[in-house]
């Protein structure tokens, strides 16, 4: 027997299920549903051991521009002004504080930073400041210990960074749904095909059929497979980028990232301490292209090469994305790294030791649990990579893909997602109700619905 909803959710992850949060607190919709393949929601990418478990907010993110700075800021200010609304203990296992800072070894990095971190940029970070060498060791003596005294380091700090298990963040969203709401979430059942007919589509799963009158895929790589199924997304193709991690002993107190530069979406090697072991320091991530859609699944091949959609101008995007030194460069080392034995070493000499030099081979270690895949969006008209989230919206659905990391911009994925659901359907969102949690004043709300 086919069920009806208003508002069908695909994917269980942090951006599926801030939606469904959002949606159910905060509009009119009356009944939906998430639909989640696993068994859990915050599975996947948003696994604590998937991720860096960082609240990304622009300070430390030296490939953003400014723009993307202020409405970083303001998306991840989100999260904890949602973490605000909850009980101590609950807040406490899913966000801890930490400092962060962003390291620069060499000229080209220092000069980096101290262009960065210029009036405009400190009006909005107050909190950061530039450390010099002997500073830097004050607040982490590892980064010192063992490095060349000849070698010129600086770096911009901040005592106000957080970390996040998004995983937990998940579960807190779906455990706060209004009682008495049609709002429902069923497990293990996974979408294998859409089709539409009469402004309403038909959801055929591994438990039965659905028909809603908008549908949502926040599923990763899954959500372009099944936007092409559509007819939608064909200007766009996919990556799937792979990455793990290592660790050793604890030997950082805070997150350590190194310069990046502005047109490669791939995060730079960062250290990490890991809420799940306090004893440890996380490296990585590395990067890997994948032909599947998820870490552990070379059955989702399939659904990979369709939502590659393997054109000409597929090819010749590719080409072109690949023909740039800096990202061909990452390219090439990651590929080395993958190599057992030797590539743990290479590793960590041109990564780890660039940030804690006294670390050795026997220090590192795999971290076989760890790491994802995610999706990286190519524009093949422009025949570039898509820097941030890809959002399709079209008749009564729409298709969300959020590299990383989308995670942290999760809640205000969840009021652009609402906003255009309720519009669509004729509901209503109560933008006063949700003002009172997330937005003090009309420019706050501008700024988050702005775009």
């Amino acid at each position: 027997m086919e069920k009806h909803y208003e508002v069908v959710i695909v994917g269980g992850g942090i951006i599926g299920t801030s939606i469904l949060y959002t949606l159910s607190n905060f509009s009119s919709v009356k009944s939906m549903l998430l639909l989640e393949k696993r068994g859990f929601v915050g599975e996947g990418t948003s696994k604590s051991s998937s991720n860096s478990q960082t609240l990304h907010v622009g300070d430390i993110e030296t490939n953003y521009t400014m723009e993307k700075v202020i409405a970083t800021k303001a998306a991840s200010e989100l999260i904890l002004k949602y973490v605000k609304t909850l009980g101590k203990a609950e807040a406490k296992s899913m966000i801890s504080p930490v400092s962060k800072m962003v390291l620069g070894v060499g000229e080209s990095e220092i000069e980096a930073i101290e262009k960065r971190c210029d009036r405009k940029f400190l009006e909005v970070f107050p909190h950061i400041h530039l450390l010099r060498k002997s500073q830097i060791g004050v607040v982490e003596p590892f980064i010192i210990k063992g490095r060349e005294h000849s070698e010129k380091i600086l770096a911009a700090h901040s005592r106000e960074g957080n970390m996040v298990n998004f995983e937990l963040l998940s579960r807190s969203f779906v455990s706060h749904l209004p009682k008495g709401k049609n709002a429902k979430i069923s497990f293990n059942d996974e979408v294998i095909s859409i089709e539409e007919s009469r402004g309403i589509y038909r959801l055929t799963t591994t438990k039965g059929i659905y028909t809603a009158d908008f549908v949502l895929f926040a599923a990763g790589g899954y959500s372009l497979y099944f936007a092409k199924s559509l007819g939608y997304g064909n200007d766009l193709s996919l990556l799937s980028v792979g990455g793990n991690f290592y660790y050793s002993k604890r030997v950082l107190n805070g997150k350590v990232y190194r310069v990046q530069k502005g047109h490669i979406p791939f995060a730079a090697v960062h250290g990490d301490p890991d809420l799940d072991y306090p004893r440890r320091t996380r490296f990585g991530p590395t990067v890997n292209i994948l032909p599947y859609m998820e870490k552990g699944a070379p059955s989702s091949a399939y659904k990979y090469f369709k939502a590659v959609g393997v054109d000409e101008r597929t090819i010749e995007s590719l080409l072109k994305i690949t023909a740039d030194k800096d990202l061909l460069e990452i390219v090439a080392k990651n590929l080395l790294y993958a190599i057992p034995d030797i590539g743990t070493y290479l590793f960590l000499k041109e990564e780890v030791n660039k940030i804690v030099p006294s670390l050795r081979y026997d220090d590192l270690h795999f971290f076989k649990e760890g790491g994802g895949v995610r999706p990286q969006i190519i524009d093949k008209k422009k025949m570039s990579l898509v820097l941030g989230v890809v959002d399709i919206k079209g008749e009564g659905i729409e298709f969300n893909m959020a590299p990383s990391p989308g995670a942290s911009a999760c809640l205000k994925e969840a009021l652009s997602s609402s906003l255009y659901i309720t519009k669509s359907l004729g509901e209503r969102f109560h933008k006063e109700a949700y003002s009172k949690i997330f937005c003090s004043d009309e420019s706050e709300w501008k700024l988050l619905t702005q775009g």
